[in-house]
């Protein structure tokens, strides 16, 4: 199928790594911590956004639970922030990453959120994006690597 002029179509931007590249284990539900993150600026306001998650768990590979992406958008109101995300305040939900079956607990898996709309209270809103390991019963292994890729819709030339 051709796609016709004047169709929309989503434009993909930048790929960016937000993680800080030494992140830390990530317990049974709970939150990876501050010290993982990168504050990652949505420079072009896209109103949507795609996730790459990459981790391994510990000790075998979880049958129950989910991991969870959540953004902390920060300076809401000039410099202020909202809480970090915790279990008493989970900030913005944004999706689940699906865990894969039959992959070794030790392999490194890639998993996806293929599409969800940007968080966001101001132009060029910076956020910084956090995991939560959601009752899988394991823990997420030490270097895990998340990844957010800006989405938007328009005419296809």
């Amino acid at each position: 199928m051709t796609i016709g002029t004047d169709s929309v179509i989503v434009f993909f931007g930048t790929q960016d790594q937000v993680d800080d590249g030494t992140t830390s284990t990530i317990a049974d539900n709970a939150f990876s911590v501050a010290a993982d993150v990168t504050t990652w600026t949505n420079d072009d306001d896209a109103p949507l956004g795609q996730a790459v998650l990459e981790c391994q768990f510990d000790t075998t590979m979880p049958t129950v639970g989910s991991i969870g992406l959540y953004a902390h958008c920060l300076n809401v109101v000039s410099t202020n922030d909202p809480e970090v995300p915790s279990d008493n305040f989970p900030a913005v939900f944004v999706g689940s990453f699906l865990i894969p079956f039959g992959v070794s607990a030790d392999t490194n898996f890639f998993t996806i959120i293929p599409m969800f709309q940007m968080p966001g209270f101001l132009s060029s809103q910076t956020i910084d994006w956090y995991i939560k390991n959601n009752r899988t019963a394991q823990t997420i292994g030490v270097d895990w690597n998340l990844w957010i890729t800006p989405l938007t819709h328009g005419p296809h030339a």
